[in-house]
């Protein structure tokens, strides 16, 4: 019997189980579009004008809002202020004052999106939106931050010029 077998085979052993591990961990790290598809609550939504001053984002208070990013594709962005309820029992009779309260109060959009993940970013086409100039038919890129279950976008193509950082918590 050789007497350096049993170290061959150890050695063998060892170096088998290390690949078998390494490949584990890399088959463990999830692309972009496998890290945020699925529905996201408001955590913040802030804008920046050109000189890096804030700005309003919408008018109203305590905003809620909801992502939805399916796996092939197609997102749905709702984000809308508390406001009081309309005088009106028909929401198609209302008064300047409600329409602008409900105007300036609500942000939705939906479309599609694809992934970029060597910057790491989205780009979001908006098909349909309660704010029209979103419409374009050309990609808005918003650059993407993970932080568990924290997404962050940063917009810099704000339609009004500067930029949006929007925080996303993933709903359980």
């Amino acid at each position: 019997m050789n007497p350096l077998a049993p170290t061959r085979r150890t050695a063998t052993l060892s170096l088998l189980a290390s690949a078998l591990s390494g490949s584990n961990a890399r088959a463990q790290v999830k692309s972009l579009k496998e890290q945020i598809v699925g529905a996201w609550t408001l955590v913040s939504f802030e804008s920046f004008n050109a000189a890096g001053t804030r700005v309003p984002s919408m008018e109203g208070t305590n905003l809620k809002g909801l992502l939805i990013l399916t796996g092939d594709g197609l997102l749905s962005v709702q984000i809308i202020s508390e406001f009081p309820k309309l005088a009106s029992k028909d929401r198609l009779k209302t008064t300047p004052t409600e329409e602008k309260a409900v105007a300036h109060g609500v942000l939705s959009f939906f479309g599609r999106y694809s992934i970029n993940d060597a910057d790491r970013s989205l780009d979001f086409i908006v098909e349909r939106s309660s704010y029209p100039n979103q419409v374009t038919g050309k990609p808005a890129k918003r650059s993407v931050t993970l932080n568990g279950d924290e997404m962050r976008f940063d917009n810099r193509g704000r339609t009004a010029g500067g930029n949006v950082v929007i925080v996303w918590r993933r709903m359980k």
